[in-house]
Parts: C-alpha cells; sequence; structure tokens
C-alpha cells in the first residue's frame, strides 16, 4: 500500500502537515525580521540565511488560533518551504516528525468552494494528533504573500554559484578620484565630503606632501597631496580646484585632487597586491584594481594611511577645538538636504539616508505593489522593504523607478523607490537658524505619508531659503507602525522655533 510523506508541524495545540517534498529545512526564528511595512498580521518580515531573502508567515495569525500583532518576542522555528521556484519560512511553535499517511487514511474536509479553497482541505491522525494537510497553492492565493524566487541555493551543481554569490556580497565601495592623471581609490568609509578648493594658503613649514591650508565653514583645513602621501613623490601634485576631506583616526584633512570620477564597488579579493608596496608595511597603497569600466586605479589603504603620524599631527594644529568660537560669533552648521524626483520634486534631510542605489533588477515581489509596498530586496547582506514612493504620494505612474533612498532603522530597512536622485544641496547657516514653519498633519489615523511633511526656512538675510521637506525617516517607522513615537532628524531637532 502506498503511502505519502509529510512533516508534522505543531501551531498551539493545532497540528498542520506538509507534504516532505516542499520542506527544505528547520532553522530557529531569528530574533531581528526586516518587517514588512503595510503587510498583513501573518507577514512577519525576511531574514536572511545563508545569502538567501526568506519571507517569513506566521501560521497561527494566518489560520486565526493567534489575534496577536506585532514582532514575535520567542524563538520559535522556522520551516523553509520550497515552491514554485521559490521559498518561504512559515513560522511554527514545534516540529513533531515525519507522518507516513495512505490515501484511505486522508479525510477530505466539506468546505471547498471553488471561488476560495481552504487552507487545509484534508486532514488525517497521527497517534493521538488530529493533523490538518496544509495546502500551499491555497496560502499564495492570499493577499500579501510574498516568495523569494530561487538563487543559488535551487543551483548546487552548478559550479561557481556560490562562490559568485559570496564574492557579491564582500564587495567594498570607494571613491574613484584622479590626480594628475594617476588614479586613485580611496575607501568610502573615510570620505566625508566633496567641495570646491579655494585659495590654499601658503604651507608654513616643509612637509612632504602639505600644500597649504584653506577654509571650510569657518574652519581650517590642512590641504595634501595625496599622491606623495601614498608615496608617489615623484609626481607632480596636483593642480586641480576640488578637495575631498576625509577623516582619518576622526582628524579631518583635505586632498586636493583634478576630479572626482565616481564612487565604485569592488571586491577585496581582487585587489592585485603591488610588488614595491607588497614588502613595505608603511606604504599607504594595498594594492591595484583593476575596474572593467574604470580602468586601473590604486586603492589606499586607511589602516596604513592613520599610520603617518606626522600628516595627522600636523593636521591637528589648523583644526580648532570642537564647539569653540570666538566671543559673540554665531556658530555655524552644514545643512544637507537631498533633492530628488518621485513625479514631483521633493527634498529630505541627508541624514535620514544610509546610502542611494540604483533600482535593482532582481527582487521579491509583493502582491500588494498597488498599495505602495513593491517587494524586498537584499542589499549588503541585508533585508530592504521596497517602497514605490510614487503610489504613497499618489502619483502613480508607468515609468520604473531608477533609484532607490534606502532609510536605516537599525532593526529594519526601508528602501523608497523614486524618479531619480538629482543631486545634494550644502546650505551653511547659523546652527539656530532653522525654523519648521508648517508641520503636516499629526492627527490619529491620518495616513503616514500626510504626518511626514514639513515647511522649513534655513539660513538669515539673503541666505534664508525655504524647502518643503519629506521626512523618509518618519514615514518608514509609521509605514511599519502608525502608534509608534517618531520625530524628523535634524528637522524636528534642530528647529529653534514654531510660529504662533
Amino acid at each position: 500500500m502506498s503511502s505519502d510523506a509529510f512533516g508534522v508541524l505543531g501551531i498551539g495545540q493545532s497540528n498542520v502537515a506538509l507534504p516532505t517534498d516542499v520542506m527544505r529545512e528547520v532553522v530557529s526564528l531569528p530574533h531581528a525580521l526586516t518587517p514588512a511595512p503595510m503587510a498583513p498580521p501573518f507577514a512577519l518580515g525576511a531574514f536572511r540565511l545563508r545569502d538567501e531573502l526568506i519571507p517569513v508567515i506566521d501560521l497561527a495569525r494566518l489560520l486565526q488560533l493567534d489575534d496577536s500583532q506585532g514582532a514575535r518576542e520567542r524563538a520559535d522555528q522556522v520551516a523553509i518551504v520550497r515552491w514554485q521556484e521559490g521559498h518561504f519560512g512559515l513560522r511554527v511553535d514545534a516540529v513533531h516528525g515525519i507522518a507516513h499517511v495512505s490515501a484511505e487514511h486522508m479525510q477530505p474536509l466539506d468546505s471547498a468552494t471553488s471561488e476560495a479553497p481552504p487552507l487545509t482541505p484534508a486532514a488525517f491522525t497521527d497517534g493521538d494528533r488530529l493533523v490538518y494537510v496544509l495546502d500551499i497553492a491555497a496560502l499564495f492565493a492570499l493577499p500579501g504573500m510574498m516568495l523569494a524566487r530561487a538563487s543559488h541555493h535551487d543551483n548546487g551543481d552548478q559550479p561557481g554559484t556560490r562562490q559568485a554569490a559570496d564574492r557579491k556580497i564582500n564587495t567594498e565601495r570607494a571613491l574613484l578620484i584622479d590626480c594628475g592623471g594617476v588614479q586613485l581609490s580611496l575607501p568610502a568609509a573615510m570620505v566625508r565630503e566633496i567641495q570646491p578648493l579655494q585659495t590654499v594658503s601658503a604651507p608654513v613649514m616643509d612637509v612632504p606632501g602639505f600644500m597649504g591650508t584653506t577654509t571650510l565653514r569657518r574652519q581650517t583645513l590642512a590641504v595634501f597631496d595625496p599622491l606623495a602621501l601614498a608615496g608617489l613623490d615623484d609626481r607632480p601634485p596636483p593642480k586641480g580646484r576640488l578637495m575631498v576631506v576625509v577623516a582619518v583616526r576622526e582628524q579631518p584633512l583635505a586632498l586636493c585632487v583634478d576630479q572626482v570620477i565616481r564612487m565604485m564597488a569592488y571586491n577585496p579579493d581582487d585587489v592585485m597586491p603591488l610588488i614595491e608596496s607588497h614588502d613595505n608595511p608603511e606604504a599607504t597603497i594595498s594594492g591595484m584594481i583593476n575596474h572593467p569600466q574604470l580602468g586601473e586605479s590604486l586603492l589606499v589603504d586607511a589602516t596604513r594611511f592613520a599610520r603617518d603620524a606626522d600628516t595627522l599631527t600636523l593636521a591637528a594644529m589648523y583644526i580648532a577645538r570642537e564647539g569653540h568660537t570666538a566671543r559673540g560669533e554665531v556658530p555655524y552648521r552644514r545643512f544637507a538636504f537631498v533633492h530628488f524626483d518621485a513625479f514631483g520634486q521633493f527634498v529630505t534631510p541627508l541624514e535620514q539616508l544610509s546610502e542611494v542605489i540604483a533600482m535593482p533588477e532582481d527582487f521579491t515581489p509583493s502582491s500588494r505593489a498597488d498599495e505602495g509596498w513593491t517587494g524586498t530586496m537584499a542589499h549588503r547582506d541585508q533585508a530592504v522593504s521596497l517602497i514605490d514612493l510614487r503610489q504613497l504620494l499618489n502619483t502613480p505612474h508607468d515609468t520604473p523607478a531608477t533609484d532607490v533612498l534606502i532609510v536605516d532603522r537599525g532593526e529594519y530597512r526601508v528602501g523608497f523607490m523614486i524618479d531619480n536622485a538629482r543631486h545634494i544641496e550644502y546650505l551653511d547657516a547659523p546652527a539656530d537658524s532653522l525654523i519648521i514653519r508648517w508641520r503636516g498633519e499629526q492627527e490619529t489615523g491620518t495616513p503616514p505619508i500626510e504626518q511626514c511633511k514639513r515647511l522649513v526656512v534655513v539660513g538669515t538675510g539673503a541666505t534664508k531659503k525655504v524647502l518643503s521637506v519629506l521626512c523618509l525617516e518618519t514615514l518608514a517607522a509609521l509605514l511599519v507602525d502608525i502608534n509608534v513615537p517618531h520625530h524628523c532628524s535634524m528637522i524636528d531637532s534642530a528647529a529653534s522655533a514654531l510660529p504662533a
């Protein structure tokens, strides 16, 4: 007599079963899941499992065995299920084992209709347990369901697939600059900002690589020749009018460059060591990167760069103590805003964004894209919920999004899809000059997008600017939990007053 094998899963006082051929494995439920904004209560979020993005469904809530909401506090288990060339996870309380059931012992349940097939169309007994068979097809007919499409886990027999995934996750970012025809790559972690290089005062001492000093926002910075600091003393210093401000051991200094090319990604495994620097522990060049489109560049080693005590000591001589201002002088602050298009022009504070990336080609789609939640993507070994900002702004159109503004809320990340990020505007103004002229509706029940709007004034006199700001950090928080306490970073905290 033939029989089928089922995995028996415990949910509270009930039990459900899945065919063993769709069950891949069982793992512990992570404490931190990336929540899915605007998702139904049974969609807990997603987590990373060996570089795979796994959406998690709470079976107890789905089957109406539990009316709770929000994150799960207990570290229960997740059954990873393979279905239709994709994967998802089912949160369960326990895994009881394997049951072999013949067709004659399977009892159909008389609740099926053609319009709404039941989630549990049949049941069987396993010892003293009544077990309901879960219909995966009916499960994914429900709104709000997500499926992570198959990746390298399903191609283990293809050589190089896992290695390719590992290489993608291990990528780093660097700023590519040109100095007198020599291309250098500066690790992104050490780069603070890029500014025009104004007047450079002549150096008061002869130190290799020291070009003099300049002023940035009433602060004196030491300016250096990056080629000399990299040990390329035989090259003439750059003559460019740009400077890259870097932070080395929290010490800011400026590098004179001819051209800032672009930010690029590279894999550390592809950095080729140079013979002349490989055996020199003091060399500030760790090797060469050969980018397929941008050509060869020398990668600066930030750790070795930080060992140059002479350079750091000289830079520190020109930096005033933090918070120090002359008597009667008004302290200034730099306000930074990102201007972007989302079928309309908008502004958001730069410090609310962790990064801006191109819209990915591959992501796990959501069935509720018409409400703004487009899906979930994997980025830098983290799950990111994708929200079409144009849908929330009631400006939907058929043009595909080209950029994503990523907000990092610590326990989760939200990526807002936009038409394009246009530019970053820096406003140097008195620190207390920011005033909120209008704040979006804050009443209970107001859509999150309306609670995130601000009209602000920055600056004084001829430099005063009025900006219509959309606080994406606040929006990300409210989309996950409409009742969460929030404030608009850099705006609400810096505003000196509200109009009467």
